[in-house]
């Protein structure tokens, strides 16, 4: 049988569940492979054979509205629908009956970088998909992924379809918007995105047991600063008692945080040695959060740190502000506290203390 937590994408949460012998739902090890960034769409289709032949049966636990009862009610037939389909949308992909005109995007971690990966796109059309896939530049970094659009010779969308490094088809992508999408039956577009889509996107990964603890540091590889969700973060457990979240810098702001919910299955923990100056609190927070193993309302807790440090270090005024009250010559000073790089809160409130005294 296959071991289906090789297809977790992350080396962390990856091996923690080959730690404890994870053995996941049809619809769990669906959902994995679905998601696995190095593997080939014939591969996928290998696997998912294996789940329906091999794993028990379960719903797909899908909700969404046109999809038809035998798909919400067994993973083994939904699959058996979605590899079909797959296998249409491939065909359709590879007709070059007509003119057709290829762009290419792609994703790399570029030479001398350790963490983040960059999205790139080349202006240009090409009109072979052989052609489009040789463009890819391939000696500015690692390649992840390439994904190419197809438009008709109008300027219409078709369809996409993501490849891997070595250029084996990796996934058919009917994006919306795309007149492969449009031009779907409710029920057929309900098959592509209302199982596996819907599933990453509601709940699989919350049943999937992670490595992760509150205070831990992590960042997700695809998912670098300026996005929503992006750079590092500490890991963060609510009142649920599981990591489901994470405290974020607020609008890249030194000392300040909120909370969001990343993407987890993706992660990987972040070195605290690396960590640039900006993030400076962070190893003070994780080392609050694992120390006192508690879960707390993160919206309430980010609050708290923004607004100590407001009060620490008010909003840029003069450091000295004079005011006359009725002429009388009353004098105002105002002295604005700045916490030292580096140095422990714990440390820094009893220097304020002794000099206030």
């Amino acid at each position: 049988m296959i071991d289906f937590t090789k297809f977790v994408n992350s080396n962390a949460v990856h091996n923690h569940l080959q730690q404890i012998r994870y053995q996941p739902t049809a619809m769990e090890a669906a959902w994995l492979v679905w998601q696995c960034e190095t593997i080939s769409l014939e591969e996928k289709y290998t696997a998912w054979q294996e789940i329906i032949d091999t794993l028990p049966d379960c719903p797909t636990g899908s909700r969404t509205a046109w999809l038809k009862t035998p798909y919400k009610d067994s993973t083994h037939a939904f699959l058996q629908a979605y590899i079909a389909q797959q296998k249409e949308l491939t065909a359709a992909f590879y007709q070059a009956d007509e003119p057709a005109v290829y762009h290419a995007e792609y994703q790399i971690l570029p030479k001398g970088k350790l963490f983040w990966r960059e999205h790139r796109s080349i202006e240009e059309g090409f009109p072979t998909l052989e052609s489009t896939l040789q463009a890819i530049p391939k000696n500015d970094g690692d390649i992840i992924y390439i994904t190419i659009y197809k438009e008709n010779s109008k300027g219409d969308f078709l369809m996409a379809a993501r490849f891997l490094p070595d250029q084996r088809l990796a996934f058919m992508d009917a994006r919306p918007g795309s007149m492969c999408a449009c031009n779907m039956p409710k029920d057929k577009w309900a098959l592509y995105s209302g199982v596996l889509y819907y599933i990453g996107r509601v709940s699989t990964w919350k049943n999937i047991p992670l490595p992760f603890r509150s205070g831990d540091i992590l960042y997700n590889p695809n998912m670098p600063e300026g996005m929503f969700c992006g750079g590092i973060f500490i890991a963060a457990e609510t009142k649920s008692q599981r990591c489901d979240g994470g405290f974020f810098l607020y609008d890249n702001r030194p000392d300040k945080i909120c909370h969001l919910y990343p993407r987890l299955m993706d992660c990987e923990y972040y070195p605290v040695e690396a960590l640039s100056e900006c993030y400076r609190i962070f190893p003070l927070i994780s080392k609050f959060l694992k120390g006192k193993n508690i879960a707390l309302d993160p919206w309430d807790f980010a609050e708290l740190i923004n607004d100590y440090h407001d009060l620490l270090i008010p909003p840029a005024v003069p450091e000295e502000t004079e005011a006359d009250d009725d002429g009388d010559g009353l004098s105002i000073t105002m002295q604005i506290a700045k916490v030292p790089a580096g140095m422990d809160f714990e440390e820094f409130i009893d220097i304020m203390e002794n000099d206030n005294e």
